[in-house]
């Protein structure tokens, strides 16, 4: 969507308002037929749920970034909004429901709300969408921008611009710090002068934006630039290398009058990682509730076959490298780790990993649970309590840790998981350790509740078809 200004967005979160609202009485409608029952108890109560939680889904967008800056997204980036706000919006409903004990907001109910969100907003945001597009490409609200630098990323920058029209951008020229190429023909536009001469040509030109694009080594140059651009009201946007290709979260914070910029690798959005937290809370409890019977013919299975003890204790490395404790169905004889010591020679993987086909210490009912990754149901337990969550890279035994490379230590700083995406691209294919931690690296980079959402539903036809074992 294009916001060419604070009233546009404000118009928008209107529209998101009323969308809301559209949307919940349609649902109440729809599930009054389902019921057949047109005697719902619309109260005044009710009217203010429906009124606070298509309020609350005005707040949603808006921290989902959907009011801000957003020129350079796509209609897919719209859909992902409407997606994730969607299922925060249920989430919140579930909870109150929970609290309140309202019958009348049951799961049918939800469920039809979180279908008709998905619709109506998927239909105005589609529309606005185009709507945009189209006034942009009639030259209506389109935006200026001057590029400082001649070099790749301007390339780069340009043939991105030059290949998506629709988002509304007319490029002005160029400012060089190579003499050589001041007034001379860049990619299609004219290099107006030396980076030096920006005061001048902000005045002649009146970009509305400047790029830079210049590399970071040339980064004594940014200071006058910047002041300049600051005097003449100019936003700035940085596009360089000098952040790195990890760090996901750059904060500014002035702390007693000293000024900070805080680098985090990791997706560091609060909000994100409460709902996940929520996530885990909710499906544990009801997962563990569904697998108790499982359990329960687990333990027994164990102590009739081999005796006990039915659990093994699992040492491990949590979130930024901490230990916890967590628990495993024994699957293997209860000499395991010592004959472990004499298999070294056999395994498959490589690197600090241990894992081998038909591994002789596994006791043949423990082969049944590997097969359905029963064994791994106490790991709820650890899940309910926090140390681990239901997705994240598998965790790693101290053992294992003091072998690591420098670079796959980084799979340590998010909490653990029951599922990743080594469990869902065929983990028993893949025999390099390096591969496996780039597959937790990738989604450490690229972390959404969407992203779990995908491995959770990978990961259950993986456990329905007994392709779960080690």
């Amino acid at each position: 969507m294009i916001y060419s200004s604070r009233y546009n967005s404000i118009i928008i979160k209107i529209l998101d308002f009323f969308s809301a609202l559209i949307s919940y009485i349609i649902s109440i409608n729809i599930w009054m037929l389902y019921v057949n029952n047109h005697n719902f108890d619309l109260t005044t109560n009710k009217i203010s749920i429906w009124l606070f939680l298509s309020f609350i889904i005005v707040i949603l967008f808006n921290h989902y970034k959907a009011y801000s800056y957003k020129r350079f997204h796509s209609l897919s980036n719209e859909y992902k909004n409407v997606l994730k706000v969607s299922i925060s919006a249920s989430l919140i409903l579930v909870f109150y429901s929970f609290m309140t004990n309202d019958s009348e907001l049951n799961r049918p109910l939800v469920l039809i709300s979180f279908f008709i969100n998905l619709f109506v907003f998927g239909v105005q945001k589609s529309f606005l969408y185009l709507l945009a597009n189209y006034i942009r490409k009639k030259g209506i609200n389109r935006k200026k921008v001057l590029i400082i630098g001649t070099g790749t990323r301007a390339k780069n920058f340009i043939d991105v611009v030059k290949n998506n029209f629709q988002w509304g951008i007319d490029i002005i020229g160029l400012l060089s710090g190579d003499p050589e190429k001041i007034n001379k023909n860049f990619y299609g536009y004219n290099v107006l002068g030396n980076i030096k001469d920006i005061e001048k040509i902000l005045k002649e030109k009146n970009p509305e934006e400047v790029i830079f694009t210049i590399s970071t080594k040339r980064f004594d140059t940014f200071r006058e630039v910047f002041e300049v651009c600051e005097r003449e009201g100019v936003i700035i946007r940085l596009n360089s290398d000098f952040f790195g290709k990890i760090t996901k979260n750059v904060q500014v914070n002035n702390i007693f009058g000293l000024n900070f910029i805080t680098f985090k690798t990791t997706n560091d959005d609060e909000f994100q990682h409460f709902l996940k937290r929520i996530i885990d809370i909710l499906l544990s409890i009801v997962a563990i509730i569904i697998f108790t019977p499982f359990m329960i013919i687990a333990a027994i299975g164990i102590w009739l076959s081999d005796g006990r003890p039915i659990f093994y204790t699992w040492n491990v490395v949590g979130k930024d490298k901490k230990p916890f404790k967590s628990w495993k169905f024994r699957t293997m004889v209860k000499n395991a780790d010592e004959i472990k010591k004499e298999l070294l020679s056999k395994n498959e993987m490589t690197g600090p990993v241990f894992k081998i086909k038909d591994d002789p210490r596994i006791i043949p009912f423990g082969r049944w649970l590997r097969k359905f990754s029963i064994d791994e149901t106490p790991q709820l337990f650890s899940v309910l309590k926090g140390d681990m969550s239901l997705v994240g890279p598998r965790p790693a035994g101290p053992h294992e840790l003091i072998h690591y490379e420098s670079w796959q230590r980084r799979r340590l700083s998010v909490k653990p998981g029951l599922t990743c995406l080594w469990q869902v691209k065929g983990r028993n294919e893949i025999k390099s350790f390096d591969e496996w931690v780039k597959l937790d690296l990738y989604y450490i980079d690229n972390w959404s509740l969407w992203l779990d959402l995908k491995i959770l539903l990978k990961t259950i036809p993986i456990l329905l078809n007994g392709r779960g074992a080690s």
